[in-house]
């Protein structure tokens, strides 16, 4: 395949999406906008490919980082051809294949057809598709495979507006065509150079542009409203929730909320309202019941997860039990056969296997050996006013119902605590320890 630079453009605003936010970095399914382009942009191996930022380019570069691309900035928003111009200062001599940030659903598939018909035509050529409802999108006028104008929404003649053939922004231009975009005036109602008028300077050349007709127009559009981007987030989350599927994994519902980058193992069942996001790896043969949350977690196989279950950076190893309405929050680690139970917290705690928490306590800032029982209402007190202090507890204890640990302490091996002890030092192995106040009961309290 011959060499090729592709150019994305990210610098516009998005005017319609009523935001402060640059219009690429909303997300869909958990990613930005751009970072599909960047993706699609990839697959195709090319020499290099460079991102023109404008608007909030500090959050698009940010994200952008270390994904092998090069940023250039459009300092003012001056039309396409203007964005395309500002990147020519790192063309390499290779044709110059352009995408749109804000065009997520382009494959590579297509992609590759694409440059395939320009690279035979030799021709500049612009990506257009039909549409039911063309409002805001420049008109295509063909004759035959050659392209006579494209007409900006906005400069288009009644006549002009009732054709339903669109450009879709995506456009090949040869390395020796290039120049031509110097001769784009911006002569037309917004003031701006658009990139889609290189069509009638070639033309004034005895050149012509040409159009590449893509059947499938919904991979082809720009999100440009929130209404486009909600409607893109469920087809993307159709497409998602099916490639699960077909890989063998159990979705009780629609109304389920999967991430573009999360994992998921075969035989996994997914109960409805369930939002899996950031990354997430799960298993085989795992459990997810209904209005769970799952960010950024790594649950191994044959994990039970009950509902109403909130969970972000844990890591549940196998055949552990969580919930229902516990929450588990980053760097947590359940070690196998665990069980954490009804409103139960663990936050920055390791529980080693066999570990029971059955309900109602908060484990903070701890380690927690094997096969240690936990009783109701039991607190890690881990924060003093001033730092977080950690509680270590052996194999093998049995914590009674309403212990409070006042870190930082350690509880050795087989040691047995009283119920409603506060445990203030260590204690050690084999040890009891019970810290009650002496029971005292006034006879006739109530009749004085």
């Amino acid at each position: 395949m011959d060499k090729l630079d592709i150019v994305i453009l990210a610098a516009g605003k998005g005017e319609r999406m009523v935001s402060k936010k640059p219009k690429v970095m909303h997300e869909l399914m958990g990613k930005p906008l751009i970072g599909y382009v960047v993706d699609a942009a990839s697959s195709l191996n090319p020499a290099h490919t460079i991102v023109v930022t404008g608007f909030g380019r500090e959050s698009v570069e940010s994200f952008l980082e270390g994904k092998g691309v090069t940023c250039v900035v459009q300092t003012e928003q001056l039309g396409t051809a203007h964005a395309l111009s500002c990147a020519s200062g790192l063309f390499t001599g290779n044709d110059i294949l352009v995408l749109l940030g804000d065009v997520p659903f382009v494959r590579s598939q297509t992609l590759a057809k694409f440059l395939d018909y320009c690279r035979r035509s030799g021709s500049i050529v612009f990506l257009t598709a039909d549409v039911d409802d063309p409002a805001g999108y420049g008109r295509v006028i063909m004759d035959g495979d050659e392209i006579s104008d494209i007409r900006e929404d906005a400069d288009a003649s009644d006549d002009e507006k009732r054709i339903k053939r669109i450009n879709t922004g995506i456009c090949y231009i040869p390395f020796q065509s290039l120049r031509f975009l110097e001769h784009i005036s911006a002569d037309n109602k917004k003031g701006e150079r658009y990139l889609t008028d290189i069509c009638k300077v070639v033309q004034g050349r005895g050149k012509a542009a040409k159009g590449f007709f893509h059947e499938i127009s919904e991979e082809v559009l720009g999100i440009n409203t929130q209404k486009g981007l909600l409607e893109a987030n469920i087809l993307m989350r159709n497409m998602i929730n099916e490639r699960h599927m077909n890989s063998g994994v159990t979705l009780l519902d629609r109304n389920i909320y999967i991430d573009n980058e999360v994992r998921i193992g075969r035989d996994t069942v997914i109960a409805p309202n369930c939002h899996i996001t950031e990354g997430t790896i799960i298993g085989e043969g795992v459990f997810i019941g209904p209005c769970s949350m799952v960010r950024n977690c790594v649950i191994h196989d044959n994990v039970s997860i009950e509902g109403f279950v909130v969970m972000e950076g844990a890591e549940i190893k196998e055949n552990a039990k969580i919930g229902p309405f516990s929450r588990l929050r980053a760097k947590t680690i359940l070690e196998r056969d665990v069980k954490i139970g009804n409103f139960v917290e663990v936050k920055n705690s390791v529980l080693e296997e066999g570990t029971k928490a059955s309900h109602l306590s908060y484990i903070g800032d701890s380690s927690i050996g094997k096969n240690v029982n936990i009783g109701a209402g039991t607190i890690t007190c881990n924060y003093d006013g001033a730092k977080k202090n950690r509680t270590i507890i052996g194999d093998n204890v049995f914590i009674g119902s309403n212990t409070e640990l006042i870190a930082p302490v350690t509880v050795g091996n087989d040691a047995l605590i009283g119920a409603g002890t506060t445990i203030t030092r260590d204690v050690p192995e084999g040890s009891l320890a019970v810290s009650r106040v002496r029971q005292k009961n006034i006879e006739g309290y109530r009749r004085k």
